[in-house]
């Protein structure tokens, strides 16, 4: 009989062994043996992702129409005299028209008005500079002073020659220009009673807006 007891006390110490959940190691927060959860690392080096920026339109603005104004010069052999040039360019590419107006003096000795039209050419199209050639005719109604000191006006073709530099001006929103203007003129057609004149040059400068 002892042994029997003897036995049996082994047999239920074992169960209590086997049934008792295993004791947490205290260097532990979990029992050993549970799945170990572990968050991504963190960098505090790199600064948190910003959203991308969208990307600014630097061209400079553009317009079908624009209207300029400025003072102009004549220079010619007889004379070299001031006055008014106004111009009205189409186009917003590298190629266009423009219909302009020249008034030096008008209704005076040596006075011109000059009308006139050209196709031109811009070589800087897309850009803040645009260096441009045009070509065309004009009408010019000069004035002059006969032998008998009567004063006479004489109309003329001529054929025009320009060369032009724009600069486009930090406006926002708006094609604002200023720019330089070098003009010959030619005479090509004339009265058979009109006296010959020779080639003249107008420098202008002026400014404009877009449409």
């Amino acid at each position: 009989m002892p042994k029997i007891t003897a036995v049996w006390t082994l047999a239920g110490l074992s169960l209590c062994l086997v049934a008792e959940p295993a004791a947490a190691d205290p260097g532990f927060a979990e029992a050993p043996g549970a799945p170990v959860l572990r968050e991504p690392p963190r960098s505090h080096d790199e600064p948190p992702s910003e959203p991308p920026q969208p990307e600014l339109d630097e061209s400079p603005p553009t317009s079908n129409a624009r209207v300029s104004v400025g003072p102009g010069l004549r220079l010619a052999e007889a004379a070299a005299d001031g006055g008014l040039v106004a111009a009205l360019d189409l186009g917003s590419g590298a190629v266009g028209a423009r219909a302009s107006g020249t008034w030096v003096r008008v209704g005076s000795a040596q006075g011109l008005s000059e009308y006139g039209a050209d196709l031109w050419i811009d070589f800087g199209a897309g850009r803040r500079l645009h260096p441009i050639v045009g070509a065309g005719a004009a009408v010019a109604r000069l004035n002059e002073v006969t032998a008998t000191g009567e004063r006479a006006a004489w109309t003329y073709g001529a054929g025009v020659l320009r060369g032009t530099l724009e600069y486009v001006l930090p406006v926002e929103h708006a094609d604002a220009r200023a720019g330089l203007d070098a003009v010959g003129s030619v005479t090509a057609i004339q009265a058979r009673s009109a006296p010959d004149v020779g080639p003249w040059l107008v420098l202008t400068a002026r400014v404009g807006i877009g449409f």
